[in-house]
């Protein structure tokens, strides 16, 4: 079983991974999820805009999550 935090985030992962069973954190919008749009996601990723550092022990297990 995996979990997902943001609403449309886990409806996203869902589709991509029928074959998971998912468990929804989430049962409204968040505001500020609402805020972020495809457009300036890009801006931020061609622009190397914003470092986000993950310790090494989480980033493997959410990575685990969703092989």
């Amino acid at each position: 079983m995996h979990a997902a935090a943001a609403s449309s985030m886990s409806e996203n992962i869902a589709a991509a991974n029928p074959e998971k069973e998912m468990l929804r954190l989430c049962s409204v919008r968040c505001p500020h999820m609402n805020q972020i749009t495809l457009e300036d996601t890009l801006l931020s990723l061609q622009r190397n805009q914003f470092v986000i550092e993950i310790p090494e022990e989480p980033r493997i297990k959410a990575a685990r999550a969703v092989e």
